[in-house]
């Protein structure tokens, strides 16, 4: 879950406010930077094991188009789309590796997306949206690097700050939960342009831009987003969860984000639809999908959403060429 930079200052005392123990981001070093993107090139060796790990039941096939990329971390995978200019996709895994907490903010562009193509942090330079996670920082706090390395833009989609700081970013939260009861959570975050509601994925020349404050209009805005958990259940056969959140200005927390999850729980063939891939190939056929949310008893969350965040609700499409998002 990430906020804008540029609005780090109101975030900051909104949280001292609410949270005084808090404890803050810190800006990455030039020499944590440089370190973490030569960690980012991989050979296709450490690709193909990285890759295995996050998908042990297949990874979804790529799409034959010139616009998507895969980019491979070593502890998470992203689909970007160049026209797009974002993730249409990111998976990674929780439960294999102990997670101890911390945030280092390191937003930056891909340096493995030509300049062309690539989102930037400017282009998130505005007043609506923050810079979401896909793959949440908290997700990787392993070790330094790997959360440094969940800042690259590419991992970034513009989220309402409503939207990432809450049933977002609690729906994270309850993903750490359940990897922590030794059976490793597969986890496939993911995008959806859907604004003509037919089911199926819009094409790119009509998608919704952000407008940043320079006036590129390059990153597309998203009409849903999705998660698609995996496990191994008791009975040793594959159980998937999968929850299809429209990307709105809902503002919930407590047990109305436990309702409101669960009353958005989806299946695999309505978002492999939406999305117009096919995300596991090689399934094994008695796969099972769980059409209740997991169990959240013990569960320790909260919406961070916070006055700052709320002065940008009514936030609406404006019509144009290309469409943007303005306030009223």
């Amino acid at each position: 879950m990430a906020t804008k930079r540029f609005a780090w200052i109101f975030g900051a005392l909104a949280l001292i406010i609410a949270f005084p123990s808090a404890s803050y981001a810190a800006d990455c070093t030039a020499a944590q930077r440089q370190a973490a993107d030569r960690e980012l090139w991989l050979n296709e060796r450490d690709r193909d094991l990285a890759t295995e790990m996050v998908f042990p039941w297949g990874a979804p096939a790529p799409v034959d188009t010139p616009s998507q990329r895969r980019l491979v971390q070593r502890d998470y995978v992203i689909e970007y789309d160049d026209d797009l200019q974002g993730p249409l996709w990111a998976a990674n895994v929780l439960g294999l590796k102990d997670l101890k907490g911390g945030r280092i903010d390191c937003f930056r562009q891909d340096p493995r997306i030509p300049g062309a193509v690539a989102s930037r942090p400017s282009d998130y330079d505005e007043a609506i949206f923050d810079q979401g996670h896909m793959v949440p920082n908290a997700d990787m706090t392993f070790g330094d690097v790997p959360v440094i390395n969940t800042f690259i833009m590419s991992n970034m989609s513009p989220q309402f700050c409503q939207f990432n700081r809450g049933v977002w970013q609690i729906l994270e939260t309850f993903e750490r939960h359940w990897g922590k009861d030794g059976t490793p959570v597969y986890i496939l975050n993911g995008a959806v342009f859907d604004r003509n509601g037919d089911g199926l994925r819009d094409t790119d020349h009509e998608s919704v831009r952000m407008r940043s404050r320079s006036g590129r209009t390059n990153v597309a805005v998203p009409s849903a987003y999705f998660k698609i958990l995996a496990r191994e259940g008791s009975d040793g056969r594959m159980h998937t969860l999968t929850i299809l959140l429209p990307h709105d200005q809902t503002d919930v927390d407590g047990q109305v984000a436990v309702d409101y999850l669960r009353a958005h729980i989806s299946t695999l063939g309505a978002v492999e639809r939406l999305a117009g891939m096919d995300f596991f190939p090689d399934a094994p056929e008695e796969l099972i999908e769980d059409r209740v949310l997991w169990d959240v008893a013990g569960a320790s969350f909260r919406s961070l959403v916070a006055a700052p965040c709320r002065r940008t609700a009514g936030a609406v499409i404006a019509e144009g060429n290309p469409r943007v998002f303005a306030l009223p």
